[in-house]
């Protein structure tokens, strides 16, 4: 049974030249820690990384961290994502290293590489431009966090990045529970797949079935056809057009190699400038603190730093925030040449397509009408024939295996299974209520989720008791990424003594290793000694140290380096 398991997540600050690193362990996790201890802003970063972009988090936390890392395993495999600003990257342990295996700022390319590892295949649709693609992760795991801030008065509404999506709610609510699970998706991709094939072989056999009565209407139809030597003549004419056509093609592609080759050196360039910028940054902020002479930090070196050597460093920054201006124009004019020259590159191409689907039609042409004066009108009448039975043999296939797919996904979307994992569920929600004294009348679920109709300190008490059970329901699942769950309680201004209190006594639910669950709370619950793994934060806003900072940016590097070759690579491929 795969499961998802969350390892270590680490924060880098390289403002502050500090980071945190926190590991969690299967069974319980508890995150202890005051107000302003860092608590919440940590376990947001989890989701962070994962990119669900939470509706409430700290800007200067933002502005604070530069890398989020998070390793976690799935299965037998290890894997870590490196998220900064846009850009995501994730790695594949392959023994002693993390090979790269993407490295994008486009959020769907991401996510579906994570949903590729996860074995996930939910397709979604854009409600503005109708395209497809993969379940997100805000979507997937919106039931998996109980957010401080938004998560407790609503079920599973903690993630931004969501609203896009057409019929987000409802979809994943009967996809999380199982109930269209990634079967039912297989199932109706086949079906798509044999509607396709049905429906090419319609399309030959409409075809087929035109040619047979155009036989049978009229004897005369090839005493209209152009003699064989001028479609020959025709043929070789279209011949040349597309060979030249294919040169200037050729030509594109070439053009179009150099230019990304440019736009590639050029944004390796800015990178660099950009680091020597920030370095430079920090050698005049270090200067601007010293007297007339500087010792080095590194090597303890005397400088001098009077008024011209600060200058100097000075113009060294302003020479490279020039460069960089340089730089982001002259790629964004290559990438404009580059966009002119597919959009060229494709005209020619539909041109050769075009020419190509001519030249056929003339073979075609060609080969009918030998066949026709060689062999006779009514031979090529049974040959047809022929071959519309076999079509119609296939079309019928088709027809009865799209019938039994039919049958198997309303099997899966019977009233009696959805009956079952709807009893099922509540099962859990009976345990969940008597743990929080809740009473069990207040169970209504409705799309397999609980109906919040409750109000007052009922209604996060409704919120914990659904999303828990949930996860405990989702426990036992083979292959479910949904073992794992996060909850965040509310800050000491908006906890309800007797809500909280209820919460930590039905912690005892969520000691198992099959497992993990992660709970971040200002007060003590009374199972830190039966968790597995206690974090305790106790300096406010100082939740950052410089204790493995070195450390944790040789592994970024590290890692940085990996993702380098994979780009390198991949450009070499596309080229």
């Amino acid at each position: 049974m795969k499961r998802l398991t969350i390892k270590k997540l680490i924060v880098i600050s390289q403002i502050e030249s500090r980071s945190l690193e926190l590991p969690f362990k299967n069974g319980l996790n508890i995150i202890l820690g005051g107000n302003k201890t860092g608590k919440s802003s940590i376990i947001k970063s989890i989701f962070t990384t994962l990119g669900c972009e939470c509706k409430r988090i700290e800007s200067d936390w933002k502005k604070l961290i530069s890398y989020y890392l998070l390793f976690f395993k799935y299965g037998e495999k290890l894997f870590c994502i490196v998220r900064k600003g846009k850009r995501f990257q994730i790695f594949e342990n392959t023994g002693d290293a993390y090979s790269c295996i993407i490295e994008t700022e486009i959020f769907h390319e991401y996510s579906n590489c994570l949903m590729d590892i996860l074995g996930i295949k939910m397709p979604c649709v854009s409600s503005k431009d109708g395209k497809q693609f993969n379940v997100t992760p805000p979507l997937l795991f919106r039931f998996q966090y109980i957010d401080q801030d938004e998560g407790w008065g609503k079920i599973a509404d903690s993630f931004n990045n969501v609203a896009y999506i057409k019929d987000w709610k409802p979809n994943t609510n009967k996809y999380v529970c199982g109930y269209l699970d990634d079967t039912y998706y297989e199932l109706q991709a086949q079906k798509a797949e044999y509607i396709l094939k049905r429906d090419d072989k319609k399309k030959e056999f409409n075809y087929n079935q035109n040619f047979v009565s155009q036989i049978t209407s009229t004897l005369t139809q090839f005493e209209n056809i152009e003699s064989v030597e001028d479609v020959i003549t025709k043929i070789e004419s279209l011949l040349i057009e597309a060979e030249n056509l294919r040169k200037i093609q050729f030509s594109y592609s070439v053009d179009m190699s150099v230019l990304e080759n440019d736009i590639y050196i050029n944004q390796n360039k800015l990178n660099i400038v950009k680091h020597n910028v920030e370095e430079t940054k920090k050698d005049i902020e270090f200067a601007m603190t010293q007297k007339d002479e500087l010792v080095c930090p590194i090597c303890g070196t005397i400088y001098s730093n009077r008024l011209e050597e600060q200058l100097n460093i000075t113009s060294d920054y302003a020479h490279c925030e020039k460069l960089i201006t340089e730089l982001k124009n002259s790629i964004s004019t290559t990438i404009e040449e580059l966009k002119n020259l597919k959009e060229k590159y494709n005209i020619v191409s539909l041109k050769i397509q075009s020419i190509e689907q001519k030249i056929s039609n003339s073979q075609e042409l060609l080969s009918y009408s030998s066949f026709y004066k060689n062999k006779g009108q009514y031979e090529i009448y049974e040959s047809c024939n022929l071959q519309l039975e076999l079509l119609q043999q296939e079309i019928n296939s088709y027809i009865s295996k799209i019938a039994i797919i039919d049958d198997k996904i309303n099997e899966k979307k019977s009233k009696e299974r959805s009956k079952d994992i709807r009893e099922n569920i509540k099962k859990y929600c009976r345990i969940l209520a008597d743990a929080i004294n809740l009473p069990k009348t207040f169970i209504k679920l409705k799309d397999f989720v609980q109906i919040i109709n409750r109000t007052g300190s009922e209604t996060p008490r409704l919120v914990y008791m659904y999303q828990s059970a949930l996860y405990l329901y989702n426990l036992y699942r083979a292959n479910s990424p949904f073992n794992f769950f996060v909850i965040d309680t509310p800050n000491q201004q908006g906890q309800d003594a007797e809500n909280l209190g209820s919460i930590f006594k039905s912690l005892e639910l969520f000691l198992s290793d099959d497992g993990q669950v992660i709970v971040g709370t200002e007060r003590e619950t009374g199972l830190e000694q039966k968790a597995n793994n206690v974090i305790r934060l106790t300096e406010k806003r100082r939740c950052l140290n410089n204790i493995n900072y070195n450390e944790h940016l040789e592994l970024l590097k590290k890692l940085q380096k990996s993702a380098a070759n994979w780009v390198s690579a991949n450009h070499k491929k596309f080229n």
